[in-house]
């Protein structure tokens, strides 16, 4: 249990193989990873893990992280992926309550307004931007649900998607007019009969792109040029469909369907959008 570099690849692909059966995403494993190797870090070579408890381990976060201000959320993910490695590495498990639990900010989510999108959308020039732009805003999408979309998972003639979450979950939502004709239009000029399947193929022999491209190009070139505010990302895209689902009269169990949230509690942060805060009864207005 020392804190070489053989054990530490060791470790890592322990932690990776067990939460990959787990149904987690990739993206979580290089979160843990990330976390778990500055944890390494902190150590010399010669470190005993096994004799590191929650005393050591809170000192540990106190200095990296609370000291530091980190982010609540990026502070919890450094105590589970170092909770995580304990149980499945070293069969320890740690008290939790030894352990800071910071409490998370619940935020509300950030919309871009419907005349704002269009105006994006209507000067951007490449087509494929163009589709997922849409897909984000029209059908809610993660940009890492639309980097691995696949062709045959678009069901035009039922307006439908399937979509392929996180943790391998698959769900079903919307797919409009509009999303269908620059869906077909993309296919048209590019030629998509790849025989990976998906539908924005990756470069360098990847079968699709990655949502870093994705997500990066609308928060690093899209925001620049029409100003957007910082709270403003490709996910806020995500958001704004959620929202004016609710505020056209969806319903909040089918929004979560479409979302493909586990927890009911997650969707709720969008009901404030479907509250007409002018005819309250009960209050009289001046």
């Amino acid at each position: 249990m020392f804190n070489t570099k053989e054990n530490r690849i060791k470790w890592l692909e322990k932690v990776k193989t067990i939460l990959m059966m787990g149904g987690k995403s990739k993206a979580t494993f290089k979160n843990y990873r990330a976390h778990l190797n500055h944890f390494f870090n902190f150590y010399t070579e010669d470190t005993d893990f096994s004799t590191i408890r929650e005393d050591e381990i809170l000192v540990y976060i106190q200095k990296n992280y609370l000291a530091l201000k980190r982010a609540s959320s990026t502070t919890n993910v450094a105590i589970c992926s170092i909770t995580f490695l304990y149980a499945v590495c070293f069969k320890i498990s740690l008290n939790k309550k030894l352990l800071p639990n910071p409490k998370l900010v619940k935020t509300i989510p950030t919309v871009l307004p419907k005349q704002n999108f269009i105006k994006i959308f209507n000067e951007e020039e490449n087509l494929k931007h163009k589709c997922w732009f849409l897909l984000a805003y029209c059908s809610g999408l993660r940009s890492m649900e639309i980097s691995s979309l696949k062709i045959e998972n678009i069901i035009a003639s039922e307006h439908k998607l399937k979509v392929l979450g996180k943790g391998n979950k698959e769900r079903y939502t919307i797919l409009p007019d509009v999303t269908i004709k620059f869906l077909r239009l993309y296919c048209r000029q590019n030629l998509i009969t790849n025989k990976t399947g998906y539908l924005f193929l990756g470069n360098g022999g990847r079968e699709h792109i990655s949502h870093q491209s994705i997500s990066g190009y609308f928060n690093n070139v899209i925001a620049k040029k029409y100003h957007l505010p910082k709270t403003i990302t490709f996910h806020s895209l995500r958001h704004s469909f959620a929202s004016y689902f609710l505020m056209n009269g969806g319903d909040l169990i089918v929004l979560q369907s479409l979302m493909g949230h586990s927890d009911i509690a997650t969707t709720r942060r969008y009901i404030h959008f479907s509250t007409n805060y002018n005819h309250l009864e009960g209050i009289n207005y001046v």
